[in-house]
């Protein structure tokens, strides 16, 4: 698992962790909003390590038009199943379909919190920065 797999892994554990929280702290649908925020973000991370696993396939100079193929089948095949889990979470309630995209969108929410707090210098974890 590379770095910046295990920086984002982290973070989505423990957003995950306090939505739960949130979530059992709510009065409607406690079960499904769990059961699809669960679903949100277990995708969400299943698409984010295999783009990672795609992209260091293609920096390993192999074959190209597979590694292509290849990603843009699971991109097509997550989306679908990122689709069919809001089109569910629509039906049950509109609180289990703020669940499920919140989990859906969990990598780009912590991308959004870690960078407005590296700008504002809160952390510094060097993100993005080569370091040696």
């Amino acid at each position: 698992m590379s770095n910046i797999l295990k920086f984002f892994v982290k973070r989505v554990v423990i957003f995950y962790i306090l939505l739960i929280v949130v979530c059992f702290l709510s009065k409607y649908q406690r079960i499904p909003m769990v059961i699809a925020l669960t679903l949100g973000v277990f995708f969400s991370l299943l698409r984010f390590y295999l783009l990672d696993f795609v992209l260091r396939y293609l920096g390993a100079r192999r074959n190209k038009n597979l590694a292509v193929i290849a990603s843009s089948m699971i991109y097509v095949f997550s989306l679908a199943i990122i689709g069919v889990t809001i089109v569910l979470a629509v039906r049950i309630g509109i609180y289990t379909f703020f669940a499920a995209l919140i989990g859906s969108l969990s990598i780009i929410i912590i991308v959004m919190i870690n960078a407005i707090t590296e700008m504002l210098g809160i952390t510094k974890n060097q993100f993005g920065q080569k370091v040696k």
